[in-house]
């Protein structure tokens, strides 16, 4: 009697023990997807970090740009300004010449 329950729980013992073994073996694949998984998102991170750098760069290079740009507006602004009494004469003189077309060779 003894006999035959140590043969049943043998056979118990080791389906256990295969068992395990299966899991075991599911839990080392599962863990192994998730290095590569992780391997991945770290290279992405990387990536996406040297193009953060890249557009901060070309933000910095486009504020200068435009304040260069900016002051350039100024500085030919004030010097328009400077020269209204040039550009009244300029329109007084193309309002003669509108004259002298409608009035003489119209």
């Amino acid at each position: 009697m003894e006999m035959s329950m140590v043969q049943q729980v043998v056979p118990r013992h080791e389906n256990y023990a295969q068992s395990r073994a299966t899991a075991l073996h599911n839990v080392e694949s599962t863990i192994t997807e998730l290095s590569g998984i992780f391997t991945n998102l770290a290279t992405m991170v990387a990536h996406q970090g040297e193009l953060a750098i890249r557009i901060d760069d070309n933000m910095d290079e486009s504020l200068a740009n435009v304040e260069g740009a900016h002051s350039s507006l100024l500085r030919h602004f004030n010097q328009i300004s400077s020269n209204r009494w040039l550009l009244i004469k300029i329109f007084v003189v193309l309002i003669i010449f509108l004259i002298i077309f409608l009035f003489f060779l119209a």
